[in-house]
């Protein structure tokens, strides 16, 4: 299972948006799993590629420490992707 983020957009209110893609072949309990951490975002879509599920979850945040802060405490291996497209892992 592989799970990035990134930011997609600050709005109005500065408030960041941020995007979390779960992707991978996940058994039923794992992806219980993954769905009762991420009750506070917002399922955004859904779909197959290759016989891998991928999730599309999105959230808005007050800046992007309040997200840092969040993904630090996720239990699962959580990487943010840059707007280049590098991936680093938080936790």
């Amino acid at each position: 299972m592989n799970i990035v983020a990134w930011k997609q957009l600050t709005d109005a209110n500065k408030n960041c948006i941020y995007k979390l893609q779960v992707e991978g072949t996940m058994s039923s309990r794992e992806k219980k799993k993954v769905l009762a951490e991420l009750e506070e975002w917002t399922e955004v879509g859904y779909g197959w590629n290759d016989k891998k599920e991928i999730c599309l979850f999105s959230r808005s945040f007050q800046d992007k420490e309040s997200f840092i802060q969040w993904a630090k405490q996720f239990p699962f291996e959580l990487k943010e992707m840059n707007r280049n497209g590098k991936e680093k892992k938080i936790n």
